[in-house]
């Protein structure tokens, strides 16, 4: 009988800019470090759990951004684990380009670089074969399976694939390496670890052998929920029967968090304050408020005379959390009923909004007409419309 056991993550993206987070707050720096500790700790999860194999399906760090030191950092946190083998695929952000750190660094022993000439490695002491499809360039069309051919049949075969795997393939957006899970599963392969998509996703298309471990670390408020990396045993006996054992290992510091938080009734801003505090501590996601990245939207009718300062409300929060932005999408708590019996041009606009608000049924429609009349009213009390 056969064993392996393989840590598997992917989309670590070091050296990220973060610009979504502003140039002059310093969180963008802090945000890179936060990658390189989360990428310790990963190795760190290697080392204790004796993995004979460290996966990693493309996307390690940005090709535009990272220097020699950052390099050297990895290779370091490589030769930390001497025990186990280290599999890399280049992915679309770190593409085996001619001045590609995959070709032009003197890595560590044990570390595989699976593209160009080199796209399988044999490990007999293991009985194990890994293959790696990974990017060339910053852009590939067209997944390369058909040059995968099986060389060890009776040995455990491992796939890296860093690509988009059972998407429309009509729709070109987000293509890199498209393929199917069917095509892929007929490879013949004992595991397929999958790379790109930085969300988790488990037995894809249900054949027991594709999965992809999303970002260990989250990187935008896309990026919700939990992140990590898998740790996975195969075990194979002598007539071909695998059995594949698999854990996900939550590996995020931080987290980001999307809320609508409702201020209809609120007179003060403090109560909007105190609104979006509630909301904070109903987000935390298992982590430390501290931890957190939170996109605020306000919704809801501001009693008049409220005036909303984002700014102000986001100082508030300075100390409370890793990073915040709030966005007004709040509209004025007015009469609606009282206005459409006005004799003026107030009330005219407001019956004919409602009138063609009732004579739609498409409810994008109606929220149009109801913004407009919002704005409308906007005008026609104060001379100008602020619209973000």
């Amino acid at each position: 009988m056969k064993r392996i056991k393989f840590l598997h993550c992917a989309d670590m993206h070091l050296d990220a800019p973060f610009t979504s987070l502003g140039a002059d707050t310093g969180k963008a720096s802090e945000r890179r470090r936060d990658l390189r500790q989360t990428f310790g700790k990963i190795m760190d999860i290697a080392k204790t759990e004796k993995a004979d194999l460290v996966l990693i399906s493309g996307d390690l760090y940005e090709h535009n951004y990272t220097g020699k030191s950052t390099i050297a950092y990895i290779n370091d946190k490589f030769r930390e684990i001497p025990h186990a083998h280290i599999f890399i695929i280049p992915g679309n952000h770190d593409p085996y380009v001619a001045n590609s750190f995959y070709r032009n660094y003197a890595w560590s022993s044990n570390v595989h670089i699976l593209c160009g000439d080199n796209p399988e490695v044999v490990l007999h002491d293991l009985k194990t074969c890994v293959y790696g499809i990974g990017f060339k360039d910053f852009r590939q069309e067209a997944a390369q399976i058909r040059d995968i051919k099986l060389s060890q049949k009776d040995y455990i075969n491992i796939l890296l694939l860093h690509g988009t795997v059972d998407m429309d393939f009509r729709q070109d957006n987000h293509l890199y390496n498209p393929v199917g899970s069917s095509e892929l599963a007929g490879l013949g392969m004992d595991y397929i670890a999958l790379g790109h998509f930085h969300g988790r996703s488990d037995d894809i298309g249900g054949h027991g052998l594709i999965y992809n471990p999303g970002s260990p670390e989250p990187l935008g408020f896309d990026e919700t929920g939990e992140h990590g990396v898998y740790i996975g045993s195969i075990s194979k006996d002598g007539d071909g029967h695998r059995c594949l054992d698999m854990s996900f290992r939550c590996t995020g510091k931080r987290y980001y968090a999307n809320m609508d938080v409702n201020i209809s009734g609120c007179d003060t801003e403090e109560k909007v304050e105190d609104r979006i505090r509630a909301a904070v501590e109903g987000n935390r996601c298992g982590h430390g408020e501290k931890d957190g990245l939170f996109h605020v939207t306000l919704k809801g009718y501001a009693k008049p005379g409220l005036k909303i300062d984002t700014r102000q409300l986001t100082s508030c929060f300075k100390d409370r959390v890793f990073f915040m932005k709030i966005k007004d999408n709040t509209a004025p708590d007015l009469d609606f009923d009282a206005i459409k019996r006005e004799p003026g041009l107030r009330g005219l606009f407001a019956r004919k909004i409602f009138q063609r608000m009732e004579k739609t049924e498409d409810q994008h429609q109606r929220e149009l007409l109801l913004k407009s009349l919002y704005y409308g009213i906007e005008a026609l009390d104060s001379g100008k419309v602020e619209i973000e």
